[in-house]
């Protein structure tokens, strides 16, 4: 009599069906994440009750979602140059498209919004590499309306790299910082093409060549450099500067009356604010 032998195949998962879960559960605890901050909002505006907030200053946690809208409201030509078209996903192909220019992106919560809920070609500028995919699961899709999460849950089911395709098509970073190469490049009265160039880096230049817009939100220690190049390359451009820096631009002064009585003369301070 044969005896017979059960044959155990275990459940080994591919790395495709890995990426995928991990992908839905990082989605599901999105929503878990938004729905739990919703019901600590509501409980705490029912204690509070009509009571001002105790934090001092504006919130800010939507400052990206605000300001993306702002710009497309201000500047309309953007969607009409910069919407994603072509099927080409290279980053050389994006920098030589028209493209809004994002200087000092950071984390790349603006650029995620222009790029993956407008549709427009973005390329980002910052020294730091940037995992734009999770930041976009992470800290936007919360903030999205529930049928636009639902409809995004169901494209990962379907397609579990949606996410990174749509990138490829309209984004990409160059890992660098951003800053002009010297104030005596060009001299008074020439024009950008009859400069040498405003960039050591050539695919630096070529981003704001190629720029509809340049944006730059609380760009830090480029701040500067985004006006300098925009005012030279004639490009329309949108800053929310942070800080002043007074220790890195210790040229910035201005000259206000002197406190100490001698007539019309004035004392020359350095810049530390923003009303100076």
């Amino acid at each position: 009599m044969e005896a017979s032998i059960n044959t155990i195949i275990p459940d080994v998962k591919t790395k495709e069906q890995k990426r995928e879960e991990g992908r839905r559960r990082a989605l599901e605890m999105a929503i878990a994440k938004q729905t739990s901050e919703s019901n600590t909002r509501t409980s705490n505006n029912k204690r509070r009750g009509n009571r001002k907030s105790d934090r001092h200053g504006a919130r800010n946690q939507h400052r990206h979602k605000h300001f993306a809208k702002w710009i497309l409201d201000k500047f309309p030509h953007i969607v009409r140059e910069c919407s994603s078209s072509s099927s080409s996903t290279t980053d050389e192909a994006t920098m030589n498209n028209r493209h809004v220019l994002d200087i000092a992106g950071g984390k790349g919560e603006l650029s995620a919004r222009l790029a993956l809920c407008h549709s427009l070609r973005v390329v980002m500028i910052d020294p730091r590499p940037a995992d734009v995919a999770s930041v976009y699961l992470n800290s936007v899709v919360p903030k999205l309306p529930k049928k636009w999460q639902h409809s995004l849950e169901e494209q990962l089911r379907q397609t579990p790299s949606f996410i990174e395709d749509e990138l490829d098509k309209r984004f990409s970073q160059l890992v660098t910082y951003f800053s002009v190469a010297s104030d005596d490049i060009c001299s008074d009265g020439d024009g950008v093409d009859d400069c040498k160039v405003l960039f050591e880096d050539e695919a630096v230049e070529k981003a704001v060549r190629n720029a509809s817009l340049i944006i730059g939100l609380h760009a830090d220690g480029a701040t500067e450099a985004i006006v300098d190049a925009a005012l030279r390359y004639n490009k329309p451009f949108v800053i929310v500067p942070c800080c002043v820096f007074p220790n890195l631009f210790r040229h910035r002064f201005i000259y206000v009356e002197d406190d100490a009585g001698n007539g019309n003369e004035k004392k020359k301070v350095a810049v530390r604010s923003h009303e100076q």
